[in-house]
């Protein structure tokens, strides 16, 4: 793997980058605790670590995996000498594009609440070699993979991740202090009502929580505020539909439970700065 000094040096216009790391920098790079600037998908292949994601611990060993979604902090500590890696990672403008949104919104809370997962040694093995593959695609550079099909294979590996996480259900889950439980519950609710309901309320009374309550919870633990979680799930549907659907405008609004196309048109532009014909029309 090609030396990367720090999360910082990777160019913005790449939407996908892939390595198996050889030489430890994968440890060095997490040493301290930094935020994700995208999405990182990472498979322990040799040894052991510790592994800090979003304030929790877990323990990575061969065939284990990581996923990280953007903002989260990270750090890797307590590493064994022979402790290597190998990894695929996508841009934060990939993974939270409308599509992917579409792609991910039935598998985020599941990964926010288990981010490692032990696979079976196969299951480890047929991931192991997709990533090598890709690595071997991406060194030809723009001759056999382009950034456009970053996006086809980001979702190759959250559906594959997906039905793995689906299998696991009813399994035991990692324990989690209060707060932090109240944010993924939040989530959860959030993804089931939010086309319906975006009164905060709503969401605490769901809860058998004050509104105050929540509010203070989720901004204290998230840093956003509950109204900011819920309109980002209503732009990013909204978004998908604009792009990825024939549906009229006032079909999208009525759809996400807007009263009319002029509400759902000022609700729009207050969140993305352009109107839902504008979003539509952009190239």
């Amino acid at each position: 793997m090609k030396r990367i000094n720090s999360l910082e040096s990777i160019p913005e216009n790449i939407d996908m980058l892939t390595g198996i790391d050889l030489i430890g920098n994968i440890k060095n790079l997490f040493k301290n605790p930094v935020q994700m600037p995208g999405c990182l998908f990472l498979l322990c292949i040799r040894g052991n670590c510790t592994i800090t994601i979003h304030l929790n611990k877990y323990e990575l060993k061969k065939n284990t995996i990581a996923i990280i979604f953007p903002h989260q902090f990270v750090q890797i500590m307590d590493e064994s000498k022979d402790c290597r890696f190998i990894f695929v990672g996508f841009s934060q403008k990939l993974v939270q594009s409308p599509p992917m949104f579409s792609r991910m919104i039935e598998y985020t809370p599941s990964i926010f609440e288990e981010p490692v997962i032990e696979l079976s040694p196969e299951a480890a093995g047929i991931f192991y070699e997709y990533f090598k593959v890709l690595i071997k695609a991406m060194r030809l550079q723009d001759t056999f993979i382009r950034n456009e099909q970053a996006y086809l294979i980001c979702s190759q590996l959250i559906l594959g991740l997906g039905n793995i996480y689906k299998q696991r259900e009813g399994s035991e889950r990692p324990r989690y202090n209060r707060n932090q439980e109240i944010v993924k519950e939040l989530i959860r609710i959030v993804i089931q009502n939010y086309k319906q309901e975006r009164n905060i309320s709503f969401y605490a009374e769901k809860m058998h929580l004050s509104p105050q309550h929540l509010s203070t919870t989720i901004k204290k633990t998230t840093g956003k505020t509950l109204t900011d979680i819920i309109s980002t799930f209503v732009i990013r549907d909204a978004q998908a539909k604009l792009r990825s659907t024939e549906l009229t405008i006032q079909e999208i609004a009525y759809s996400l439970n807007f009263p009319d196309i002029s509400f759902f048109g000022k609700y729009f532009k207050r969140y993305t700065g352009m109107s839902p014909k504008q979003y539509r029309n952009m190239e």
